[in-house]
């Protein structure tokens, strides 16, 4: 066992001296997470500008009706210009800006058309904060025309109708709209962009990273060491396991550190514990068996280094990791589980989506460790041909 774990041990040392393959490891994975995080909502809040240039009463109304008191996922930022406001655009500060002209609700009362001003990037998430100040202007503009309507047959001045418009709107009988979440009431919460980024990048690069790491198989090799070891008393069963605890090591230690990370930076809830634990260490076993198989098939470390990336992207993309597999039709979808990555995204967005258990996802795990267990046979016995000649 101590000779095992001491090639296991040298060879996840020399896996964590290398500064690119850290970069791999440790810092990549967190900056698509990040990116994907954003792209998919992972900010929670969408970010709206104002500036009110003209700070009456109904320039206020307005601004309140983009944002509701009860409205929890929008948030108004206001600024003292509109170059102040266009330049937090176009930084992506705030998603979507609206200017208020001076004389808003003054031209309103004369029954002219208040000037205001929409700023907006070319991006998703300036089409989403378009569609809260668009029904915002409807409103007020709905209300000043009923104002004006009620002033101009009653003779009554336009504060007083626009009081009666705003009672009126109250009473009026409308359309009750209920917004229902799309998760399981079991879920205990709501998944973000980050949530379905860490899910994603965490299986990716568990087994794109073991994979590259293959290469050390094969240096191992060339150099001679993996033969000086097995003409010492060491067996060629202890090498081949030492070299297995190693790569199994590597994938354990990306994985857990993704979602710790995730976890502490990012507020990203993994369902439950023990069986968020139970997929990241069956994925490990597949991630540890193709590495070795890599390693034991590819005849130098150019030949590992050029198959170890292709494969794990390839599976990657086919598995659902790299592009949602709801994009894809439904036979896609169905071959993408040829590959043990959707497996481990199937377990993990029934944690996440249904609020799973242990229990709930054990045939996920049964493929996962049958997967492992076919990689590390076949990879074991490649390899004692190799080291035995």
């Amino acid at each position: 066992m101590s000779r095992i774990l001491a090639i296991a041990g040298a060879n996840f040392r020399r896996t964590l001296r290398d500064r690119l393959g850290l970069f791999f490891i440790i810092v990549l994975p967190m900056i698509l997470i990040v990116v994907l995080g954003i792209t998919y909502g992972g900010q929670g809040v969408l970010r709206i500008g104002v500036a009110d240039l003209d700070g009456s009463a109904l320039s206020g109304e307005l601004v309140e009706a983009i944002a509701p008191s009860d409205e929890t996922r929008l948030e108004i930022r206001t600024y003292a210009s509109p170059a102040d406001l266009e330049d937090a655009v176009a930084r992506g500060t705030i998603a979507f800006g609206l200017t208020i002209d001076a004389g808003f609700e003054d031209v309103l009362r004369s029954g002219g058309r208040a000037p205001i001003a929409l700023i907006e990037a070319p991006t998703t998430a300036s089409l989403a904060g378009r569609a809260p100040v668009e029904r915002a202007i409807a409103s007020v503009e709905a209300l000043v025309r009923a104002a004006r309507f009620a002033a101009e047959r009653t003779g009554m001045t336009f504060d007083a109708a626009l009081e009666a418009a705003r009672a009126a709107a109250a009473e009026t009988p409308g359309v009750a709209v209920v917004v229902a979440s799309a998760v399981s009431g079991d879920s205990p919460t709501i998944p973000g962009g980050f949530a379905i980024g860490a899910q994603s990048q965490l299986i990716l690069f568990m087994f794109l990273t073991s994979l590259t790491g293959a290469t050390e198989l094969i240096v191992t090799r060339d150099l001679g060491i993996s033969r000086r070891m097995f003409a010492t008393p060491t067996r060629a069963g202890a090498i081949i396991l030492g070299e297995g605890v190693g790569r199994l090591a590597l994938a354990l230690f990306q994985g857990l550190f993704i979602v710790v990370a995730s976890t502490l930076l990012f507020g990203v809830a993994w369902g439950d514990p023990a069986a968020a634990l139970a997929i990241v260490v069956a994925f490990s076993f597949v991630a540890a068996g193709a590495a070795l198989l890599v390693g034991a098939v590819a005849r130098n470390a150019s030949q590992a280094g050029a198959i170890g990336p292709a494969l794990g992207m390839g599976l990657g993309l086919i598995g659902g990791t790299m592009v949602p597999p709801e994009v894809f039709p439904e036979a896609m979808r169905t071959l993408g589980h040829v590959t043990p990555h959707a497996w481990a995204m199937d377990a993990f967005r029934a944690l996440t989506f249904d609020g799973a258990d242990l229990v709930a996802i054990l045939p996920e795990l049964a493929v996962l460790l049958g997967f492992a267990v076919v990689l590390l046979g076949l990879a074991t016995l490649r390899f004692r041909r190799v080291i035995v000649g």
